[in-house]
């Protein structure tokens, strides 16, 4: 049992050989095993705040860390790891034309939020984007023994061939690879079709009726988990609010109240300010139906869960999406909190709004909202779609025609000629 640490005056246990991150006074450090200095144990400041974006940094210099002790090439004297440090590689032979300004993986790693940041705005949902861009490219090359090689068209090639064709892992690691080597004009070209083939699950949306059944479910106030007492209301109120204007979760967050669900429309707006970012940015949101403003009582807004937990969710935006799917699972709602979102477009096409509108209010591009929903059109959708055109059409032959369609101009003809008709004959008749 000589291995067994003790946790009394750590804030984490400690498993022997395994590095870890720790908070210490607001910033973050990684302590060291204690079998490298058995005389003290040691700590590398970092010099960064404890927030959800320096811990993803935190992470990487970790694994860098960690990958060194497991192959025992730490540096005890912590200077490789330092910021700013350039490590000492060999310097490639002149017959690799495939090298890049002679960087290491891990000195583009190191530049690489730099580069990234130089062409778009800085925002939580940004900074969350480029962190999973990094962690996905340093796992792509784990194969190698470490970060410390030169970037190749061979290496990329076996990253990518490592994933099985058709998976999301390959859709993921060459989505991500494509802005890594753009960052650094690194010339390197995929092959065509080499992410294609993944095809996400299929998922069928919930009626009207069943979001309906849903928030009266997810209202229940017998629920388990301490964490969730006396919230239901505002559960109920955040996936109304989801459904009825098609946010993502989180972006119930960014809600500007002062210039919300006012009448005749109950408009909805995004102020990105409110949450330092949104992925779309600030933008107006019509509800779809109309009257689930009046059915789930939108217009009072029922916040108290979100006002005790706002520091929380605006630190880790993601979480109240986790935490809405944890309460829909728990109360058997039987959707999923994005279900809300994609329902919301396919009803705005049913109700016979235009795509480029329903985009708008989606916060997307005319094509990728089109890409993203094309594939959740069902029959009976295309069906309503088309009763609503054609009723369009009916009204507008109405409106011309002194409120007759031509199908009762027709009749009012055919009755015409028999009359005229009758006419005739009496006339023959004198």
């Amino acid at each position: 049992m000589k291995n067994r640490t003790s946790s009394k005056n750590h804030s984490a246990s400690w498993t022997v050989g395994k590095a870890q991150i720790q908070s210490n006074g607001g910033y973050l450090r990684i302590a060291l095993p204690k079998h490298l200095y058995p005389s003290k144990r040691k700590y590398l400041s970092l010099g960064l705040a404890d927030t959800p974006e320096n811990r993803t940094r935190a992470e990487v210099k970790l694994r860098e860390i960690q990958q060194d002790i497991d192959y025992k090439e730490f540096d005890t004297s912590l200077e490789k790891y330092r910021p700013g440090h350039q490590n000492k590689v060999e310097t490639p032979n002149t017959q690799s034309k495939e090298l890049f300004e002679q960087l290491t993986l891990r000195q583009m790693l190191e530049d690489f939020e730099t580069r990234y940041f130089r062409t778009r705005k800085k925002t939580r949902q940004s900074q969350r984007t480029f962190n999973h861009h990094q962690e996905v490219v340093i796992r792509a090359f784990k194969f190698e023994k470490n970060l410390d090689f030169y970037l190749s068209k061979k290496s990329i090639d076996k990253a990518i061939e490592l994933t099985d064709a058709g998976t999301h892992l390959r859709k993921d690691i060459v989505a991500s690879l494509r802005v890594f080597l753009k960052c650094f004009k690194f010339d390197y070209q995929f092959e065509s079709g080499i992410a294609k083939g993944y095809e996400p699950q299929e998922r069928k949306l919930p009626t009207d009726a069943e979001i309906e059944e849903g928030w009266h479910k997810i209202q229940v106030e017998n629920f388990s988990h301490s964490r969730h007492r006396g919230n239901a209301e505002s559960w109920g109120w955040i996936m109304a609010v989801i459904a009825t204007y098609g946010l993502r979760p989180h972006e119930v967050l960014a809600i500007n109240y002062e210039k919300s669900f006012h009448p005749p429309h109950y408009c909805l707006y995004i102020d990105e300010k409110l949450t330092e970012g949104t992925k779309t940015g600030s933008r107006v949101a019509y509800p779809l139906p109309l009257e689930w403003v009046d059915i789930f009582d939108i217009a009072n807004p029922k916040t108290s869960y979100l006002e005790k937990k706002k520091d929380f969710f605006l630190a880790q935006l993601n979480k109240l999406s986790e935490r809405l799917a944890e309460r829909m699972r728990f109360k058997n709602v039987g959707f999923q909190p994005y279900d809300l979102r994609h329902r919301y477009a396919i009803r705005g096409r049913e109700l016979g709004y235009q795509i480029d509108n329903l985009a708008k209010w989606m916060g997307h591009s005319l094509k990728e909202h089109t890409q993203t929903y094309q594939k959740y059109w069902d029959d009976d959708s295309h069906v309503i779609v088309y009763e609503k055109g054609l009723h369009g059409m009916q009204k507008s032959e109405t409106i011309q025609n002194q409120n007759r369609s031509y199908r009762e101009l027709e009749a009012l003809l055919e009755k015409a000629k028999l009359r005229i008709a009758e006419l005739e004959a009496e006339l023959l008749n004198y």
